[in-house]
């Protein structure tokens, strides 16, 4: 929001300030292009950090009756020795703006809809009384 250079900047004065909680906490309503974008970096980190777990997850799901893998531990390394430390992160980019535009979406959706249902509520309580 220009009041920092950068988010780790923006972190570190947060954790200084008010500790770790001040990451969780809001101090206002986000607006709903906030929402989007928080939910689009979530899902697009999280994406990263489990592209080598889907990697994994892939090969041994395609390997068939040839079982080419004895398990999880054996695939890993396997990869590892056989295409190295990068066969890992094969298909990141992809992954990484699918879950990232699946993030934006279902955040932002979910705030709304938090939001609405709310103002629902708020409503129905003030025509009760």
């Amino acid at each position: 929001m220009s009041q920092f250079k950068t988010a780790p900047d923006a972190v570190r004065f947060i954790v200084a300030k008010e500790g770790i909680k001040g990451l969780y906490a809001a101090k206002r309503d986000l607006k709903d292009a906030e929402n989007a974008i928080i939910g689009a970096f979530a899902g697009a980190v999280t994406g990263a950090l489990t592209t080598p777990l889907d990697v994994m997850k892939t090969r041994l799901m395609i390997q068939g009756q040839g079982n080419q893998y004895r398990g999880f531990i054996d695939c890993a390394q396997t990869i590892l020795r056989e295409e190295g430390a990068g066969a890992f992160l094969k298909g990141i980019e992809p992954r990484v703006l699918w879950i990232g535009i699946g993030g934006s979406i279902f955040f932002g959706v979910l705030e709304k809809t938090k939001s609405i249902l709310a103002e629902r509520n708020h409503r129905s309580a003030k025509l009760k009384l």
